[in-house]
């Protein structure tokens, strides 16, 4: 058998990545509004993937994908926080160069950033500015707290933008993590973004604690019914060491894709595992072979849980930055990177992933 190649990989994820775009619209066909819109979200998403091509075959990687953190303030402190663990980092960058970098990345093909933080909502004008560029889709991860009519409003006027609400499980495991009575404000804010018929999502961290809850179709089925499409289960990444036991088990990972594919049969709503089954694209997908991270400060790194970086957009473009050199060695030995016991074989990597940094820097420019 042939071996696959690099390029095909990435092509198999493109061709992944737009699959969803096709399952957005048969989920979203009884309303035939929003329907259409994701229709012609399915094109543009077709045609983002020519252009990433045409990039390439200039030697450009452009990830389907980007991440950007836009802040690091949070109205909550959550127990485990990665953002929270990057205190270290001062300044974010300014709302004409985000401006900017919505422009870039639409330009190079990006067909979705993801907003996150800190909470996003507490930065309301780089939603303003993303609600300028329909030719992208933008989940933006909130904790909800912050979500109200004048909000929610704005998100049904830009279908382009969509919002995902973080949650832990039941209210014992939300309130624990994230505070007291922060699971009753998701649930009420839940019940407003039904009524308002807008699409939204649940970002759920999946840990050896919570998995059985999360993963179960009536707990997941009580979700659809308050309105919810839209699952994104993510693996849990330990903060430090003695975070570990919270990892997934290998027998909970083991059973993971038999039980989405139960769920997805189940209930009519999208379902998506991060970092999912990774080996199918060849390996990790950061760096850019899949997606890549922007910092609050502007670094452009592997991903949110590597933050290692030899490139800002405070001084270069976003074409620029995407062909850093950091990036590129990453991107090459990937495939020495075994599959990760915790959700980011980067971080459980990062001493290895640090010297690939210390080793570009010390290259003459």
């Amino acid at each position: 058998m042939t071996p696959t190649t690099e390029l095909e990989y990435r092509d198999r994820f493109t061709r992944s990545l737009i699959h969803l775009f096709a399952e957005v619209c048969r989920i979203s066909r009884y309303n035939p509004f929003e329907c259409l819109f994701w229709v012609r979200t399915y094109f543009r998403q077709k045609r983002k993937a020519a252009i990433r091509r045409k990039a390439e075959s200039v030697n450009l990687m452009v990830p389907p994908v980007l991440i950007f953190s836009a802040t690091t303030r949070c109205n909550l402190h959550c127990k485990g926080c990665y953002a929270s663990s990057r205190e270290g980092f001062h300044g974010e960058l300014s709302l004409p160069r985000i401006r900017t970098l919505f422009r870039e990345a639409s330009e190079l093909g990006v067909g979705v950033m993801m907003i996150t933080g800190g909470e996003p909502l507490m930065k309301p004008e780089i939603l303003w500015e993303a609600g300028k560029r329909r030719d992208m889709i933008f989940p933006v991860f909130t904790n909800g707290m912050l979500l109200n009519k004048g909000s929610i409003s704005f998100f049904k006027h830009h279908h382009h933008l969509i919002p995902i609400l973080s949650v832990e499980g039941d209210r014992y495991r939300t309130d624990d993590r994230r505070g007291k009575g922060v699971y009753d404000r998701l649930i009420q804010n839940m019940e407003q973004l039904r009524k308002a018929r807008q699409m939204y999502g649940l970002s759920l961290t999946i840990t050896r604690e919570n998995f059985d809850e999360v993963t179960h179709p009536v707990w997941l089925r009580s979700k659809y019914g308050l309105g919810c499409r839209l699952f994104i289960m993510v693996d849990y990444v330990p903060q430090t060491e003695s975070d570990m036991d919270l990892c997934l088990t290998k027998e909970q990972k083991a059973k993971l894709p038999s039980r989405l594919a139960l769920l997805r049969k189940s209930i009519p709503a999208l379902f998506i595992s991060l970092p999912g089954d990774e080996e199918k694209f060849g390996g990790c997908l950061a760096a850019g072979r899949g997606f890549a991270h922007i910092s609050a400060a502007g670094n452009l790194e592997p991903c949110p849980f590597a933050p290692f970086s030899d490139m800002n957009l405070r001084e270069r473009s976003l074409k620029e930055i995407l062909g850093s050199p950091f990036m590129n060695r990453i991107r090459k030995s990937h495939h020495l990177l075994g599959e990760a016991n915790g959700g980011c074989t980067l971080w459980e990597n990062r001493e290895w992933v640090q010297s690939h940094l210390q080793s570009t820097l010390a290259q003459p420019a």
